[in-house]
């Protein structure tokens, strides 16, 4: 009965750590928004419902808004976006959208995995 006890134990743990494993390292879009210098080509994993999409086909490559109820940012895509309003995960590296001279001009996420 003790060995029952300590097996059931044992899955337990490791179901919750498999389930909570599946949370872990999500940013929240808001924080990228205040403060991209500190993403700046870094790999992010976020997690939001799909706005705004477009898709220029002959340059296959696109892009859609994501938000996460703490800011939205553009996602830039070499698939074709996401279905608008669906809520999907990403993973991509932040950088600065434009630079013109010494001024940055938005932030955008470059997916390099959508799940």
């Amino acid at each position: 009965m003790k060995k029952v006890i300590i097996v059931l134990t044992c899955i337990l743990l490791f179901t919750g750590l498999f389930l909570l494993s599946g949370c872990a390292g999500k940013t929240r879009i808001g924080d990228i928004i205040s403060d991209p210098m500190k993403y700046e080509n870094t790999t992010v994993h976020i997690k939001g419902t799909v706005g705004d999409t477009l898709w220029f086909a002959l340059l296959s490559r696109g892009g859609y808004q994501l938000g996460d109820g703490t800011g939205t940012i553009w996602v830039v895509t070499s698939q074709p976006p996401p279905q608008k309003g669906l809520e999907i995960s990403t993973s991509g590296t932040v950088s600065t959208a434009f630079k013109l001279g010494d001024k940055t001009l938005g932030t955008v996420v470059t997916e390099t995995r959508r799940d």
